[in-house]
């Protein structure tokens, strides 16, 4: 039923953690969800389309035309001893997040699932789901549900008092920099702002047919991507590194008739946070708009704002790890930067 595969290596430590997590004990929101985490499996077992719509968000529903719908009512299969396991769940009044283990004995197959999920109606329904044949990313937990707002943010994102990073005077002159980057943190997030020379397109613009044909916006090309460093962190001490980058690209809005029948596509800007791991592994993404998991990347006028969880890029204790950044290009167009800690 569509399941994106992402590989992944997770360390047994922290999948451990994540278990005892779970063992605890449950009740009230964070058993409710349990529930519906549990729910998936029983479609899983019957092989019951039906019951898998049900679960789904509106959102999720309509996002799919009448021929996928009917493709899954026709694919879906009964696997009787499939088991699904909880291993971490977050709740925060009407979200969820969850990372699952799902085992099939019969099929000799194990994958593991984030699934986050919304209140609708009453009940708790799937909004988005990232499976994976190799435990996910710890990254991906925090990010689906990230904690809340840091000093930075409460007192305004004052971007004017921090400082950018310098540009490689031995690459290229200052008038060629298309980008400008800042960096901060607080014992939330760490904070990396992209400041273009020009306006960008804003999120939502329309585009004409062609951009359907070409894939591309016409718009400035994508600030460099960046490598956040993380020395050293968590207990015992690691070096996690993550590399982020932020592009445009062509959102299709595909029109239906009151049939369920595509009439036209419409063509939309959009923009896109790719986060990987040291391996060079994608482990997630956000797309403006898309989702809760949207509030992590932010374009207006000449800036895109990317905010990253402090706990999901592996910080053990904020204010005692060293954070810094540099280009993951082989060649800088800014030098490293070490990320300073905001002071309200």
């Amino acid at each position: 039923m569509g399941r994106p595969i992402i590989p992944r290596a997770l360390s047994l430590l922290v999948l451990f953690q994540a278990a005892a997590l779970a063992g605890q004990n449950r009740t009230g929101a964070d058993q409710a969800v349990v529930e519906a985490f549990q729910r998936m499996e029983e479609a899983d077992r019957k092989g019951d389309p039906e019951l898998w719509f049900t679960l789904r968000d509106r959102k999720t529903l309509y996002s799919m035309d009448a021929r996928m719908k009917e493709a899954i009512r026709k694919g879906g299969r009964s696997r009787p001893t499939v088991r699904y396991e909880v291993l971490a769940v977050r709740v925060r009044n009407t979200r969820a997040v969850l990372a699952g283990k799902v085992t099939d004995p019969q099929g000799g197959t194990v994958q593991y699932a984030t699934v986050l999920f919304g209140i609708e109606d009453q009940q708790w329904k799937i909004s988005r789901e990232q499976w994976s044949d190799t435990p996910l990313d710890p990254f991906v937990l925090s990010a689906w549900m990230p904690p809340e707002d840091g000093a930075f943010l409460r007192t305004g994102a004052p971007w004017k008092r921090v400082p950018y990073a310098k540009p490689n005077t031995q690459v290229l002159d200052r008038q060629e920099m298309v980008w400008k980057i800042q960096a901060t943190v607080d014992e939330s997030f760490v904070y990396v702002r992209f400041e273009a020379n020009a306006p960008l397109l804003p999120p939502g613009a329309r585009l004409g047919p062609q951009a359907g044909k070409t894939g591309t916006t016409g718009g400035l090309p994508p600030p460099p991507p960046m490598r956040i460093k993380v020395v050293p962190s968590g207990d015992p001490p690691t070096d996690p590194e993550y590399v982020i980058s932020v592009s445009d690209l062509v959102s299709t809005h595909r029109v239906f008739d009151t049939k369920g029948k595509p009439q036209a596509d419409r063509y939309f800007v959009a923009y896109s946070l790719f986060v990987k791991n040291g391996a060079g592994e994608d482990i997630f993404q956000s797309i403006t708009g898309e989702d809760a998991t949207s509030r992590l990347l932010a374009v207006q006028g000449r800036f895109i704002d990317v905010t990253l969880p402090l706990d999901g890029l592996g910080v053990g204790v904020p204010g005692k790890a060293k954070i810094s950044m540099e280009e993951a290009d082989s060649v800088f167009r800014v030098l490293p930067y070490e990320i300073q800690a905001f002071h309200p």
